[in-house]
Formats: structure tokens, C-alpha cells, sequence
């Protein structure tokens, strides 16, 4: 994580008010591009990884021939997916300059040069003709952007009428969620301002879309904290307890995690893919 980055979560944490703006961005590209942050994680930097992702293209009808957008594409994985399994034509747009390289990188180490391509762009402002995809996929980032209505109309923007969009999620009951999370690192972790799913349902119908279908993911959030919890404690055992990549110690997280596995539990967090249409 750079210095800047640093400052800029550390003075956020510090005063416990909202962090926005380039700065946000700036932090959630920096923060998932640790190598920390992806062995806590493991192959699945979205609950469900790989098995959400072909769910939520199989939704949306994606296939041979479509032109696709995949917003906060990271370092390529689900375009990879998308070009390889399905014959999509794929265009992955992501903020941090690190992860568009490596992105290049795997697509042209797969051989998929010719039919996947990275930008560095902002969601809120997609570098993109209007109506130049059929399809758009955007997986747990919506959650994280200071701006999710002018995200959601950019995206309306660069679909064709009638094309199609894949969003997956986290869902949270914002009025049900325990104080550790909420707030700016809660926000980055894709909980602090994540919606409901009926505020996702309102969000997309505003910006013109039809929502077809919603698909609970809540077992697959489950199972991925789990998971974390797993690793948080084999970190802790073998004395990493302070990682310089991460904002907290295993100790901190272990317990914040417990809290967010119990509100899973609860059904005051999950994950959910939306299906929909632009009309």
C-alpha cells in the first residue's frame, strides 16, 4: 500500500467519517492489489468466486458474440472467464493502473489477447461510446462507490436498449448491522455501504432498468467468511499478527469478522445477484 493510500485510510479511520471520493478508489484498488489481502481471500475475491460468476452470466444470457463490459474488472479473472467459457467478446475496466497490467498480462499468457482487452477508467464515468456493449457485468463493487447512482447510469449509458446487465452483490440491513460494520474500512471490506435488496432494486429502476430476477448468494458469503476466519487464525498462530499490507492486526480483524459471520447468520448481510435489463 502506498504512503498516500495509507494517510488517506488512516486520517478516514482516525476522525470515523466516510471516505470518498478518488480517495475511496484510490484505497480499495490499493488495498485489493496486496498479496496479503489475496491469500486472506484465496482464489474467491467475491463470495461464490468462479461458481457466482458463471451464475450471474448464465443469467443474463451471456454468450458467443456479445460484446461485454465487465466493470471493476481486477485482475481479469471473470473476462478471462467470460472469453474463454462462453465466446464473449470482453472489455474489463478497472481504476487501479497495477491491476490492468497484470490483467494484460493473464489474458495474453491465455492467448485471449484478440478477444479481451483492459482499460483504466472510472466507473462513474465509463470511457465508452454510449450503447457500445450488449452486456455488462459488475460483481461486489457497486458496493463500494461513492456515487452508485451515477455508476448505475453510466452503465445504463453504455448498454444497448434492451441489454443486458449482471450486478453481484453484497446486501446489507443497514439499520441492523453493529457499529464495527460500518464506516470507511467496513465500506472498502464491501459492507459499510452496501444496500439492501430492495435499495439495488430501486438504484437500477431509477436508471431505467428492469430487474428479471434476484438469486440469494447468502451460503456462498457464509461459507467465504468462514473461510477468512480460517486463515485469520492459522496468521495469528504462525505470529503475523500485524501485517504491514493490512489496515488491522489478525486480532482486530478475527474479531470483526465474527461479528460479520454472526450477522450473516442473522440475515442482516449476504450477497445477491441481480439480473436485469435495460429497458
Amino acid at each position: 500500500m502506498t504512503a498516500r493510500t495509507e494517510e488517506a485510510l488512516g486520517a478516514a479511520l482516525a476522525a470515523a467519517t466516510p471516505l470518498g471520493g478518488d480517495a475511496l478508489k484510490s484505497c480499495c484498488a490499493a488495498l485489493y492489489a496486496q498479496p496479503a489481502v489475496r491469500w486472506l481471500l484465496g482464489d474467491e475475491l467475491h463470495p461464490g468466486g468462479s461458481r457466482t460468476t458463471r451464475r450471474a452470466l448464465e443469467m443474463a444470457g451471456i454468450g458467443a458474440g456479445d460484446r461485454l463490459l465487465d466493470v471493476a474488472s481486477g485482475s481479469g479473472a471473470s473476462a478471462l472467464l467470460a472469453a474463454s467459457e462462453l465466446g464473449a467478446s470482453v472489455v474489463g475496466v478497472e481504476y487501479g493502473a497495477d491491476a490492468v497490467r497484470e490483467a494484460r498480462e493473464a489474458a495474453a499468457a491465455a492467448g485471449l489477447g484478440a478477444r479481451v482487452g483492459f482499460v483504466q477508467g472510472d466507473a462513474e464515468a465509463l470511457p465508452f461510446a454510449a450503447r457500445s456493449f450488449d452486456a455488462v457485468l459488475c460483481e461486489c463493487s457497486l458496493c463500494t462507490f461513492g456515487d452508485k447512482q451515477r455508476a448505475v447510469a453510466e452503465i445504463g449509458r453504455v448498454l444497448r436498449p434492451g441489454g443486458r446487465l449482471a450486478l453481484s452483490d453484497a446486501i446489507a440491513e443497514q439499520e441492523r448491522l453493529p457499529a464495527e460494520l460500518r464506516g470507511s474500512l467496513a465500506t472498502i471490506a464491501c459492507v459499510g455501504s452496501a444496500l439492501s435488496a430492495g435499495g439495488y432494486e430501486r438504484l437500477l429502476a431509477e436508471a431505467g432498468f428492469e430487474v428479471v430476477r434476484i438469486e440469494s448468494r447468502r451460503e456462498d458469503a457464509a461459507r467465504l467468511a468462514e473461510r477468512v476466519e480460517e486463515r485469520l487464525r492459522g496468521a495469528r498462530l504462525l505470529g503475523f499478527d500485524s501485517p504491514a499490507e493490512l489496515p488491522l492486526s489478525a486480532s482486530d480483524a478475527l474479531a470483526t469478522i465474527g461479528i460479520a459471520r454472526q450477522a450473516i447468520a442473522d440475515g442482516a448481510l449476504g450477497y445477491a445477484i441481480f439480473s436485469a435489463v435495460r429497458r
